[in-house]
């Protein structure tokens, strides 16, 4: 009985194949709309996951200064500074820990090459495992290391942008010049954008320098400086931190101008404001999806009124009313539920063209579809069709045979 239901209804929409197009469009926009928003909103936050996951992710800890809460004379006695003593104390038998960096990053500064082109990049001053924990690729030359750090040389490594703005050629080999900062290039970065994450510096717009060479010749480097932390798993993080805070209380002498931030929580934050953020964009482009409902409710009056003869002679014929209703319905909810298919299968492939083009400018992007966006638009464009459906098959089930066969 259902099968040939669906014929009919089949065969009553393709008799009227332009009304059906256009009544079809009506509601492939509205879930082509749900599926397109939530899922450039799934995209956004996949993109950002991924850009903390590839350092460290929710395993990140971050440790930075910040002026005492405690009463004034702590607040005299402190200095706001995460020193290289206090790496010494966090680096030396600190279970759980993978990988540790001390590092300053400073304002955006004009640079000086030596050919006598100069641009603005941010400056970061490291030490060698700033590399290593940020997962900062070198393309050409080689990244600071650990005598760079102990021997204040007056090395550095440019971003990709920073060496196509003051050279024509090879960056390494040149020289820089920023404020009173004089170096030798030894390394140039890959391309390292992180889409969404942001440490202070721009990825491929910064010149990185040993931290103690920055702290002799400029100002406020040390009064800059924080240190990144990543353990070996994210279970580990509120040991860490147990144990971060006590010792560096006891290198500050109890005072508390310092301050401890977990990623782990600011992603778990993270997740939950882009669900928010995916439902609310799904659930106001359902309105599209409503007015698609309007648009089939009203096909289907004028079908009925069109049709009332063939409704007459149906009933005369021993068609009850649930079999006309139900009739009505079925040809509602596959107007509807194609409709929902062709824009869900249009959205995501908008996704992913969407992608092709962010991608351009934003290299970390991922476009990845909404699955719970697909399954609400499919749901919803089918239970549209079944409710604006009612009333014309509510119509259609009480008319008069005879009445209706005179007409």
């Amino acid at each position: 009985m259902l099968m040939e239901g669906l014929k009919i209804a089949w065969s009553s929409l393709s008799s009227r194949k332009a009304r059906s197009f256009l009544t079809l469009s009506t509601v492939a926009i509205g879930c082509f709309a749900i599926v397109l928003a939530a899922s450039l909103a799934a995209s956004g936050l996949e993109s950002l996951k991924q850009s903390i996951e590839e350092l460290g992710g929710a395993r990140l800890i971050l440790v930075e200064p910040k002026l005492a809460e405690s009463a004034e004379k702590k607040q005299a006695q402190s200095d706001a500074e995460i020193d290289e003593n206090d790496r010494a104390a966090l680096a030396t038998d600190m279970p759980h820990l993978e990988s540790l960096t001390h590092y300053a990053g400073l304002e955006e500064q004009d640079v000086i090459s030596d050919v006598g082109r100069s641009a603005r990049a941010d400056f970061v001053a490291s030490d060698e495992s700033f590399f290593e924990l940020f997962r900062m690729r070198v393309a050409e030359g080689r990244p600071l290391d650990a005598e760079d750090t102990r021997g204040a040389t007056q090395n550095c490594v440019v971003g990709p942008k920073v060496a196509e703005a003051v050279w024509s050629d090879s960056a390494v080999g040149h020289k820089l010049a920023i404020g009173k900062l004089h170096c030798r290039v030894v390394g140039r970065f890959a391309d390292n954008n992180r889409w969404g994450t942001n440490f202070g510096f721009d990825w491929n717009n910064v010149v990185v320098v040993p931290f103690r060479t920055a702290a002799l010749r400029l100002p406020n480097v040390r009064s800059s400086a924080g240190i990144a932390l990543r353990t070996d798993t994210r279970s580990a993080n509120d040991v860490v931190k147990r144990m971060i805070n006590a010792r560096l209380e006891r290198s500050h002498a109890g005072v508390d101008d310092f301050a401890i931030y977990d990623l782990a929580q600011v992603m778990d934050r993270f997740e939950t404001t882009f669900a928010l953020l995916e439902l609310l964009v799904a659930l106001f482009s359902g309105i599209a999806l409503v007015i698609g409902g309007v648009g089939i409710m009203n096909m289907m009056l004028v079908s009925v009124s069109e049709r009332v003869r063939e409704i007459g002679i149906r009933k005369a014929l021993g068609a009850t009313p649930a079999n006309l209703s139900q009739q009505f319905l079925l040809e509602s909810s596959l107007l509807s539920t194609a409709g929902g298919v062709f824009g869900v299968v249009l959205g995501v492939a908008a996704v992913f063209g969407a992608g092709i083009l962010i991608r351009s400018s934003l290299s970390g992007w991922l476009s990845v579809y909404s699955i719970p966006a697909v399954v609400l638009a499919l749901g919803a464009s089918t239970l549209t069709g079944a409710a604006f459906g009612w009333l014309p098959a509510r119509q259609a089930a009480r008319l008069d045979p005879v009445e209706a066969i005179r007409r």
